[in-house]
């Protein structure tokens, strides 16, 4: 695949054209200020479907696969003249809070995904110790795991 993967839509959103998912360009934690629960998280995607960020009303929590699709391990995150380690495309706003909730719960615990260290753990659904990026439309997984891709991201300068 040839040209860029993340288009900004210049309307609080981003297009991943190697998935074909639509991200929230924003996240939770710089509207806040502040790290928030699992269910603080799914409230707040229901705040921006009732605002209708990017025209639409049909975002939700990412998937661990979602999510993790994301990571960028050969770049880390500059902002303000200071690199943070934090493999994130800098197309996306990013700032503090690496850990971000994905949909997968079990029992009382939610999966967050930190892009810090590219781990995920299991932590308390009520836990202030995430944040979130919505995502919308769906993706194939099998995508989000094709070895050309692995490949593709490996031979990336």
């Amino acid at each position: 695949m040839s040209g860029q993967r993340f288009i900004d839509n210049d309307d609080g959103t981003i297009t991943d054209t190697l998935t074909g998912l639509m991200w929230q360009e924003g996240y939770a934690y710089r509207e806040t200020g502040n790290y928030i629960s699992w269910y603080d998280a799914s409230d707040y995607i229901e705040k921006l479907n009732q605002q209708k960020l990017g025209g639409v009303s049909d975002w939700r929590l990412p998937s661990k696969l979602e999510i993790q699709s994301l990571y960028e391990f050969a770049l880390p995150f500059q902002s303000r003249g200071k690199t943070f380690i934090l493999h994130i495309d800098p197309i996306f706003e990013f700032g503090y809070g690496s850990c971000f909730w994905t949909s997968k719960t079990r029992l009382s615990g939610a999966l967050g995904f930190e892009f810090d260290a590219g781990d995920i753990h299991w932590y308390p659904q009520g836990s202030i110790s995430g944040t979130v990026r919505a995502v919308r439309l769906n993706s194939d997984p099998s995508i989000l795991i094709k070895s050309a891709w692995a490949n593709r991201a490996a031979e990336a300068p």
